[in-house]
């Protein structure tokens, strides 16, 4: 596949070690074996207009071939919708709130409802430990939950938690509107003192390694003194292997690190796919955040006199400056994390609907808030989205598999996009 100039070198980057890499007047030819068409496709599509298969012919027919499909289900009329799937029959499946289909489906927990039940499974071991009951309306006032999705919540804690001779918790509805949890939520299993597998130990020396240009010098040292003394051994001196990840960006995350140690300006190089750009960014560090997405960059934007994230896999090149700055006492750099980094919602978000094909409906299930479900197995989500030119490519990420039904603009950005396609999938 030939890459242009403008995205090339991301590409070489993070899939470059995959294959074989030529450089042709300013764009790249990577030369890669692959076994899956459908997910070839889907990633050639979703580089846009910017990459376009040279052979074999049968991965550029199948990549044309999901580009009209796009194109065909956002016309006019391109795109049917199958009717509701039939509510769920008393005792079918699994659901025990009789919630119909999406009920009998919603097997995995997502990760949006782990969270809520990390954080319900906390609020319950405290009323334990302090021997009170909790009113069922303030759980639900302060979850923001139904009572029947508490319920189901707390069921789940029950069943995960105990057994085995174990248990962090175990709560019961009164008939009054209380909840009442054991007032002794550990049992003597979890009195004893850690134990660590010698796997387990080298892993907490390779994580402190790893994260020690990131914290205050020496921080974790007695921690890791006392972790090589019960392991017998240095795992640092014993070849133990730390896997790296998927996207390459360890140079420009060395660059930031030391940036952020040395509180020096970081001159950034950075593409915006929004706009198919580049802009220079001159910002203050001031840590790495990991999100939904991928690496960030917390940093303070003097120009836009603002926080700004900037993603390491967008960032061309980095270089630290000479010129020091002064932490800033009301920059906050994880006062985001738990917001758009790892949400991927903003102040100015918008709702999609869009509806996924029955062949990558269990997917969806899992990654997305599924709002209906089709009697062809096929299901409405909602995505969150800022620009509608993000929301066009998350779809052509798709090849075909999904379809925006609402809102129309979104609808016609994804129209644009593939019209820019065709020329290059032919």
């Amino acid at each position: 596949m030939r890459v242009s100039g403008r995205i090339g070198w991301q590409v070489e980057r993070h899939f470059g070690r995959y294959g074989e890499i030529e450089h042709d007047d300013g764009a790249i030819v990577f030369r890669t074996e692959y076994a899956n068409a459908r997910q070839l496709a889907a990633w050639v599509l979703g580089l846009g207009e910017h990459a376009r298969v040279l052979g074999p012919a049968s991965l550029a027919d199948e990549v044309a071939r999901r580009a009209a499909l796009v194109a065909e289900r956002h016309a006019e009329g391109g795109l049917e919708l199958a009717p509701p799937a039939p509510p769920t029959a008393p005792g079918d499946g699994d659901g025990a709130s009789g919630g119909g289909a999406t009920a009998r489906r919603e097997t995995a927990i997502r990760p949006e409802r782990f969270a809520r039940l990390v954080t319900l499974a906390s609020v319950l071991i405290e009323a334990g430990r302090r021997g009170e009951r909790l009113p069922v309306a303030d759980v639900l006032d302060q979850l923001q939950l139904t009572e029947a999705e508490l319920r189901e919540d707390v069921n789940v804690l029950n069943v995960v938690n105990f057994g085995g001779g174990s248990y962090v918790l175990y709560a019961e509805f009164t008939d009054d509107g209380w909840i009442e949890v054991d007032p002794e939520p550990y049992s003597d299993n979890f009195a004893r003192p850690a134990r660590l597998l010698p796997v387990e130990a080298k892993a907490l020396v390779a994580a402190i390694d790893l994260i020690g240009e990131h914290i205050p010098e020496g921080s974790l040292a007695p921690a890791r003194e006392k972790i090589v003394a019960a392991l017998g051994e240095d795992p640092s001196e014993t070849g133990l292997q730390i896997a790296s990840a998927g996207g390459d960006d360890s140079e420009i995350a060395a660059v930031v690190s030391r940036a952020i140690a040395r509180r020096r300006l970081l001159e950034l190089d950075y593409y915006k796919p929004n706009e198919d750009e580049f802009t220079q960014r001159l910002v203050e560090p001031y840590a790495l955040v990991n999100g939904r997405e991928g690496w960030y960059v917390a940093s303070f934007d003097p120009e836009r006199d603002d926080v700004r994230h900037f993603r390491l896999d967008r960032i061309r090149s980095a270089r630290v400056t000479d010129e020091a700055y002064v932490p800033r006492r009301e920059v906050d750099p994880a006062a985001d994390v738990e917001g758009w980094p790892r949400t991927g919602e903003v102040p100015a978000s918008r709702t999609a609907r869009v509806w996924i094909s029955p062949e990558r409906a269990r997917w969806a299930r899992e990654e997305r808030r599924v709002t209906e479900e089709l009697a062809d197995g096929s299901v409405i989500v909602e995505l969150s989205f800022a620009g509608s030119d993000w929301l066009a490519r998350e779809v052509l990420k798709e090849a075909g598999d999904a379809a925006v039904l609402e809102p129309e603009d979104a609808r016609d950005a994804v129209r644009a996009a593939v019209a820019k396609l065709v020329p290059a999938t032919r």
